[in-house]
């Protein structure tokens, strides 16, 4: 058995068939690098996207809620107070207070902390 497997690589025909074969390897290897680095380069440009569209969201929600928090006679001092205050603590003030409005920003807090946890 072992003669035949020495003969089969000795034969003059293994020298171009294993060349043949040696090239179609590299040119599968070659083009599955290809693909894999345009797919990589598609998921990166996908994940920019999002990215950059949830940062957008982020900041479009956290404004409606200082929006929904902000009252034109002490604006100064709530923002000063809301920024010591855990999102937590912000909603537990608004649901104290029941300013106008208040299931719209109780909606979009529960909204921006979904988006969130699904960023994570």
């Amino acid at each position: 058995m072992f003669r035949t497997l020495l003969q089969a690589f000795v034969s003059p025909v293994a020298g171009p068939v294993g060349f043949i074969l040696a090239l179609a390897m590299c040119g599968l290897l070659v083009s599955t690098v290809y693909n894999a680095e345009t797919r990589e380069a598609d998921l990166r440009g996908q994940i920019a996207q999002l990215t950059a569209q949830a940062q957008r969201n982020a900041i479009a929600l956290h404004a409606r809620l200082a929006a929904c928090e902000a009252t034109p006679v002490t604006l100064d001092q709530r923002r000063a107070d809301n920024a010591r205050l855990t999102p937590e603590q912000r909603a537990q003030r608004l649901a104290a207070n029941s300013p106008q409005g208040f299931d719209v920003c109780a909606r979009m807090e529960s909204a921006d902390r979904a988006v969130l946890e699904t960023l994570k």
